[in-house]
This record gives C-alpha cells, sequence and structure tokens, in this order.
C-alpha cells in the first residue's frame, strides 16, 4: 500500500529529527505505514544514509515512489536544497535535496520541518483544507510556519518565517537559541524558558508548591514540576503560565495582524498543556489585534500531532511535484 498521487504513483515523507528518522508512506493526509529508526549522528554521510534506507525500506514494500518530500530541523536554502545551519544533525552545508535524489533517482523536495508540519496543519484543517495558516510549535524552542495561498511561505532564498524570534519584548531575557535577540518568543515561550523561570520562581518563593515538588524530586524546579504545580491550582505556578499566556498573546497578535490567516494554531510539545497558557494568550491576542483580522481568526491547538512533520513532508513533494509537472 502506498500514497498516491494524481498519477496514482506512491509518494514518501521523511521526517528528519536528532534522535530518529520516521519515513512514510501517506494517501492524502492519512498514513497509511511508516518506518522508524535512529538518527546516526556521528556524521553527515551516516544521516544521508539513514534518509535513503528509511525510503527504500518504504518502498520495498510497495511501488517505486513519485517523488519524496523530506522535513528536516535545519535553516534551508529551498531553491538550492541545501542545508545552510542545523543544532541536530550534522549536515549544515551539504546539497541534501540532490544527494538524495541522486541516491534514489528519485524528483526530493527538502524544507524545513516547522514548514512542513504547518502545511500538514492547513491540510488537515476541520471541514477541509485552507489557504491561509499560521503555527507556531513551542517546544524546546519556539519554531513556526506560514501558508499563504495554499503554498508555505519561505521569504526570498527559503529562510524566512522564523516566527520563534520575533521580538516582543525589547529589554527580555536573552534568546536561549541561536538568535542575537532579547525578549524574543523563544526566549519567552519555549521549554527553555519555562525551566529557567521555574527556577527563578522556585528560588525566590521556597515555600510555593513547585519548590516542594522539587525538592522532593531532589533537583532544581523544572518546567514538568510547573506544570504539576499548575494543574494542582498552586497559584505562583499558575502566575507562571500566565505570564507565559500573555507573552505568547502579544506574539499571536503580531502575527495575525502581518499574515491575516484563517487560522493560527498552537503546536509542539507544549501543546499538551495548552490549556495553562493557550485562554490567557488568546485573550491577549484578541484585545490587541486589529478588530477586523481578529473577528477572522480562529485560535486552535494543531491536530496533526507527532507525525506533522511526515504528513507535511509528504504533501510537500505531492504539491511541488505537481506544479514541476504542470510547468
Amino acid at each position: 500500500m502506498g500514497a498516491t498521487t494524481s498519477e496514482g504513483r506512491l509518494v514518501v515523507g521523511v521526517d528528519v529529527g536528532g534522535t530518529k528518522i520516521v519515513a512514510g508512506a501517506v494517501r492524502g493526509t492519512e498514513i497509511v505505514e511508516t518506518v522508524e529508526r535512529p538518527t546516526d549522528v556521528s556524521s553527515g554521510e551516516s544521516v544521508l544514509s539513514g534518509i535513503e534506507d528509511a525510503v527504500r525500506e518504504i518502498a520495498a514494500r510497495d511501488e517505486p515512489p513519485a517523488a519524496v518530500g523530506i522535513g528536516a530541523p535545519s535553516q534551508i536554502d529551498y531553491p538550492a536544497g541545501r542545508v545552510l545551519s542545523s543544532v541536530n544533525i550534522p549536515v549544515s552545508g551539504v546539497r541534501l535535496r540532490d544527494d538524495i535524489s541522486a541516491r534514489l533517482s528519485l524528483p526530493v523536495y527538502l524544507d524545513n520541518d516547522a514548514n512542513c508540519a504547518a502545511l500538514a496543519e492547513a491540510e488537515l484543517a476541520e471541514g477541509g483544507s485552507i489557504g491561509h495558516l499560521v503555527m507556531l510549535t513551542l517546544g524546546t524552542g519556539v519554531g513556526g510556519g506560514v501558508v499563504v495561498d495554499g503554498r508555505v511561505f519561505r521569504g526570498a532564498s527559503g529562510l524566512g518565517a522564523e516566527l520563534g524570534h520575533l521580538v516582543i519584548e525589547t529589554e527580555g531575557p536573552e534568546c536561549p537559541g541561536n538568535c542575537p535577540n532579547r525578549g524574543c518568543l523563544e526566549a519567552l515561550c519555549s521549554g527553555q524558558a519555562l525551566a529557567r523561570d521555574a527556577g527563578a520562581l522556585g528560588a525566590t518563593q521556597p515555600d510555593s508548591r513547585l519548590a516542594e515538588l522539587a525538592r522532593e524530586r531532589g533537583g532544581p524546579p523544572t518546567g514538568t514540576d510547573a506544570v504539576t504545580a499548575a494543574r494542582e491550582g498552586d497559584p505562583d505556578a499558575v502566575g507562571l503560565f500566565e505570564r507565559f499566556g500573555t507573552s505568547l498573546g502579544v506574539g499571536m497578535a503580531g502575527l495575525m495582524n502581518a499574515f491575516e490567516p484563517e487560522r493560527l494554531v498552537i503546536g509542539g510539545g507544549l501543546s499538551a498543556v495548552a490549556e495553562l497558557y493557550l485562554p490567557r494568550a488568546e485573550e491577549e491576542a484578541r484585545r490587541r489585534v486589529l478588530p477586523e483580522i481578529g473577528a477572522r481568526v480562529e485560535i486552535s491547538v494543531a491536530r496533526s500531532g507527532a507525525l506533522a512533520g511526515l504528513i507535511g513532508a509528504a504533501r510537500l513533494a505531492v504539491t511541488e511535484r505537481a506544479r514541476a509537472l504542470s510547468g
């Protein structure tokens, strides 16, 4: 079984991460089957071989695929298919698209994994696919993607839509990522930011439930402690997430004003605890957004889950291959 294009041919999507490579055959937006293997990060060659082997394993179960889409956690020069920088996998400077294409003798399309996730969300929207979407992925860092007229917005060379580095507090904390900014979304609304703020709260409020949980565990306060304490109703931890949501809402309002999406979605690992901060974030966003725009934007948690990158990579292959064939 496999995913079909308009030509009835199989398409493979690949999600490359720092710990695992997942490849899958996708029919429309439905994953039919997948293979998963650990990412060997000992060298760039080992990563490329891992991608090749995963695609070949999927293809061996069915027919030869028409195209392959790859999402990678990297800055991508999209027209050149080249990785400019990558934190988790050693492929900086590699022309990954053309290398994999030559190995497989297939058309290959490469994009940033957050862009792929945004494309998946646009395709998976309740009631049918939508053409305009902004996605924020809140995890260890903050990423995101923008879909305009059904296509991923990438900027002039593929490096645009770095939504996590939108500055919302000029004298805020330093960004924990590879960014010269202070007070950007990643500095205020990431997992690293949450851990930092939990540590500060535990230090200044040693009688708080968050600090108590950390002592019981025998370590410094963590983001997980903050989640547990907030869900128990601890006012200090609840306040921490209120501030988190306020900062996120400021950024959301700016993105809504800039792009006027039909939908703004929150994904990434922290979306699993969205009930702790998203109501405050939406309240703040709707207070700040231009009213005529805000009335048209739906805000929600992402629907595509952990396999969003794979689904989006497959859809990237389908849509870009169709455009190539149509001239």
